[in-house]
């Protein structure tokens, strides 16, 4: 079996387009709030926001994110909303590439077999952290078992926090989940979420030494701004009973606490506190109802998608709106924003849930190139974790599990999860949809955007994102 050393892969030659800013530009190591509790791991190596000489590094980075989202699922999303002949927002962004995803296998090491089809941990903490790791895994190297933690390392958002910047974590799903997770904390599985659900993490406990759950280190690690789901994480207790995790933001932490759209769209600055935005007891609603692929196919009425009600939650482009505004800064700043529902709803097979996640998405690429067009000093990535069962066939014989939408260009487009994977839900055998291992789409533009172009992997964007 072949197997890759533990080294983060090499960038790259950049091919010399005329992408970045004039000048260079100084990053203070040293963080204006004092305050803060500390932002970066203790082991591993540390890096920090730099550019070579010449070339500019990004004052500000935005990385959005699909989860799930490959070249298939834009497709479908760009027939069913603007016709095969559209583009997508995301489709116009000048500097396009292709990224492998491809994870780890647990094992002595130093050497691991490869893992061709990773999961959304493994597989955001490569772009975090720039190193390959694990399934189940959250910015920690790999182990020689999911139970055994592995070396922390810094991400990009604690790079930028510990140089005093901005930072700020946006996603549609539970805020704890692992995508945003991986932005800022470290624990050896993604299943720890908030203190009550530690059994796979026992070395994580703050009793045991560790850096706590999920829940806590986000907290800890000082995030400007939190905004998801997942209060029901945050009305659980901390380790030692002695308060809820919400309190503990609030009164030991300096978070302000907000829990609707409008409640969202009042706050001004940062001036009063940090932010940490709770908008669903779990995952947010998605913008369309399902519609699930069933055996001898599934669609609606009309074939189009139904809106559905998501009551005082904002979307993913108002948060993404926000979070701009209240990050906004001269000495620049990192904002990572998932739209989670993609993958949430692949796996449910839900393409009208898909759809709508990712024309979500789509309007928050909007908002950030409307920012980056302000501020061109500025990087905007737009790409996915890792790739998905979804395809686009010929009829509803394409695959085990269809689902038919009628496009924006008035013609049926049928889907197909073609997966044995079968599960019993509600008395019902339902199928389940899974990830794959072929490459995605990555696209920037900003400083260093030229260096996405090609084929890269994902622990690439790392040095993209601090222009090393």
């Amino acid at each position: 079996m072949k197997r890759l050393p533990l080294v983060t892969l090499a960038v790259g030659t950049a091919l010399g387009l005329a992408v970045g800013v004039a000048g260079t530009l100084a990053y203070d190591a040293s963080p204006d709030d004092t305050d803060a509790p500390t932002t970066g791991p203790t082991d591993g190596p540390t890096t920090q926001p730099s550019a070579e000489p010449g070339q500019a590094a990004p004052r500000s980075v935005i990385l959005l994110i699909g989860d799930g989202m490959d070249d298939s699922m834009i497709t479908a999303a760009r027939n069913y909303s603007v016709g095969a002949a559209g583009r997508l927002v995301l489709d116009g962004l000048p500097a396009t590439g292709a990224m492998t995803t491809y994870g780890l296998v647990p094992g002595p090491g130093p050497d691991h077999a490869i893992d061709y089809v990773s999961d959304s941990a493994a597989t955001a903490s490569g772009f975090s952290t720039g190193v390959k790791t694990i399934d189940g895994r959250i910015s920690q190297g790999p182990s020689d078992a999911t139970v055994v933690p592995g070396e922390d390392h810094e991400t990009v958002l604690e790079a930028f926090a510990r140089a005093g910047k901005r930072t700020g974590n946006v996603s549609t799903a539970d805020i704890t989940d692992a995508t945003p997770a991986a932005a800022a904390t470290h624990v050896n599985d993604r299943t720890c979420q908030d203190p009550t659900t530690m059994s796979a993490c026992p070395a994580a406990l703050k009793s045991a030494g560790g850096r706590g759950s999920i829940a806590e280190q986000l907290l800890d690690a000082g995030v400007d701004l939190l905004l998801g789901g997942g209060q029901q994480r945050f009305d659980r207790a901390l380790e030692d009973g002695s308060a809820s995790l919400l309190d503990h933001a609030t009164t030991d932490r300096g978070y302000r606490s907000v829990r609707t759209a409008d409640e969202l769209a009042a706050v001004d600055d940062l001036a009063g506190g940090r932010l940490l935005g709770l908008f669903a007891p779990v995952h947010l609603t998605r913008k369309y109802a399902p519609l699930e692929a069933r055996p001898g196919g599934a669609t609606t009425a009309d074939g189009r998608c139904v809106e559905q009600d998501r009551g005082t939650e904002p979307t993913v482009a108002q948060m993404t709106s926000t979070a701009l505004d209240l990050l906004d800064d001269p000495d620049g700043f990192f904002l990572q924003v998932e739209a989670a529902s993609v993958d949430k709803a692949e796996h449910e097979r839900d393409i009208c849930g898909a759809i709508g996640e990712l024309e979500d998405l789509d309007e928050a690429v909007e908002t950030a190139l409307d920012y980056q067009g302000e501020h061109p000093d500025t990087l905007v990535v737009v790409t996915g974790d890792h790739a998905h069962s979804t395809q686009i066939v010929m009829d509803d014989k394409g695959g085990i599990d269809t689902a038919t939408v009628t496009t924006a260009d008035g013609d049926p487009m049928t889907v197909a999860y073609s997966t044995a994977y079968r599960e019993a839900t509600d008395g019902k055998e339902r199928g389940k949809a899974t990830h794959t291992g072929t490459q995605i789409r990555v696209a920037a533009i900003g400083p260093g955007a030229e260096r996405v172009t090609g084929v890269i992997d994902q622990t690439e964007l790392h040095a993209i994102m601090l222009g090393q």
